[in-house]
């Protein structure tokens, strides 16, 4: 695949690596926000289809429930690893060091486990544009954000081989989906669960798609169920001061069985405190849908392959950031969240 640039800026590129945390996860810390978000509405702009983030959503009666939020989100995890094959849209709009950052792509997954996906995706702030593209074959996955930055890779086979016999006991074990869960949805929602404390669920239909709503705030400490990676732990430890990351979030996931845990909207706030006695407010600062999902997929072998561009000196290799800093077999598995 041909990656194209047009000499991102410094300030671009800085927005890149703020837009990119918010779309496939980040490894940035996290600051405690012991306040519960009072969450503003926030209506996207029209993308042309119709779904459930459209110009003008119906909204029927919402019903707050029982269900741990916690383990929605890991039951998205697990989905996300070992569910269907499937294809969507993908747009992303952000505001980023004072610009509006617009992401539009595609993502493609052939599922069932086998760690296979493709994101390609073109950013835009102004008039600066480049590409992004994030590529696993099963084996391997590969990160390339514009010309100017290597690519990064991680080795999902030493990930499995990390793993031992856990990575058959799945079903039992829902920790391991946690290091199954590299690049793509399945980390996004990862990186989701392990840095913010989910408090609600919602229940209610988006324009006839039933959904489950879950609201979430920055974690003040880890969950009991957790990864142990060095990238599951820098996403609970604490944001350091002046940080740009989002303290509180609102995660949309599918409801029905046709989309069961799909995670339909991610809308991410950042709470401001204000000085002069006013109430604390949220500032929406970024919006990632997930577009026109099907699971008529068609794969074909070139469709997660990655290509090193001409020139490319250097790899960065991630793989250590994504192994067991314990194994497995000498962990005890803790219920809860």
């Amino acid at each position: 695949m041909q990656i194209k640039s047009s000499n991102a800026s410094n300030l671009m590129c800085a927005s890149m690596v703020f837009i990119a945390q918010l779309i496939w996860a980040s490894s940035s810390s996290a600051q405690p926000t012991p306040n519960k978000p009072n969450l503003p509405t926030f209506t996207p702009a029209s993308t042309g289809t119709t779904n459930i983030a459209s110009a003008s959503p119906a909204l029927a009666e919402a019903t707050v429930v029982t269900i741990d939020p916690n383990q929605l989100v890991l039951n998205a995890i697990h989905q996300s690893v070992w569910g269907p094959a499937l294809a969507c849209k993908v747009y992303q709009r952000s505001q980023a060091f004072d610009q509006q950052v617009i992401v539009s792509g595609e993502y493609k997954s052939s599922g069932i486990g086998t760690g296979q996906f493709r994101f390609n995706a073109r950013v835009s702030a102004g008039e600066t544009t480049f590409d992004m593209v994030q590529v696993s074959d099963g084996r391997l996955m590969f990160t390339q954000i514009g010309l100017d930055e290597p690519p990064r890779r991680v080795n999902l086979d030493s990930v499995r081989q990390a793993l031992g016999n856990a990575i058959h006991h799945a079903s039992e074990r829902p920790d391991v989906n946690f290091y199954l869960a590299v690049g793509g949805h399945p980390e996004l929602l990862r990186s989701l669960y392990h840095r913010y404390f989910w408090y609600k669920a919602i229940a209610r239909s988006i324009n006839g798609v039933e959904v489950w709503q879950l609201e979430g705030r920055v974690r003040t400490d880890p969950p009991k169920l957790a990864g142990n990676t060095p990238f599951d732990i820098s996403s609970i430890a604490p944001l350091q001061p002046g940080s740009s990351l989002p303290t509180e979030v609102r995660l949309t996931l599918g409801r029905s069985a046709a989309a069961a845990y799909f995670p339909h909207m991610v809308e991410y706030f950042q709470r401001i405190k204000n000085g002069d006695g006013q109430p604390d407010t949220t500032e929406l600062r970024s919006v990632l849908e997930h577009l026109e999902l099907t699971h008529s997929v068609t794969i074909v072998d070139k469709d997660f392959v990655y290509k090193v561009q001409d020139g490319v000196k250097s790899i960065e290799d991630e793989t250590k950031d994504y192994l067991p800093s314990i194994p497995l077999a000498d962990r005890a598995l803790k219920l809860g969240q």
